[in-house]
């Protein structure tokens, strides 16, 4: 195998939400797929970094090329799946989150149709926003 000089490989997860609350992630753009999961977006992140560092050393002991690519190291991309928890929750209205977000309505219905990616900051302003309407309707008593 012959040696890469290249930079740092960019390596992009596709991270969802499922119906439980557990966060998964898929690898994009990589030889093979890498996939984690983990209750909270920060241990997803650990397991799949975990997960890629063991298939490295995999691909390595097989004689796989393409793990020189990433000598250099690895930077992760992290895009959020919003399309998957407006489906799993209709009763949620994009344009209101968005509004109450602070994010163009019509860029909010762009993210839920999955036209426009959802920065990991983006994401985490329109999470932030829909735990806040959450805890608002748990103190909700009639």
């Amino acid at each position: 195998m012959k040696k890469s000089t290249a930079s740092k490989k960019l390596i992009r997860v596709i991270v969802e939400r499922h119906e439980d609350g557990t966060y998964w992630g898929t690898t994009q753009n990589i030889p093979g797929v890498v996939n984690a999961y983990g209750s909270r977006l920060e241990l997803l992140k650990s397991n799949i970094e975990a997960a890629f560092k063991d298939y490295l050393v995999l691909a390595t002991e097989e004689g796989y090329d393409w793990v020189l690519d990433f000598e250099s190291g690895v930077q992760w991309e992290y895009k959020m799946n919003i399309q998957a928890f407006f489906a799993l929750i209709p009763e949620v209205k994009i344009s209101a989150i968005g509004k109450k977000a602070g994010i163009n309505e019509s860029l909010m219905r762009q993210y839920a149709r999955g036209t426009a990616a959802v920065s990991e900051e983006r994401m985490k302003q329109i999470e932030k926003c829909i735990q806040t309407l959450g805890r608002e309707l748990c103190a909700v008593s009639f």
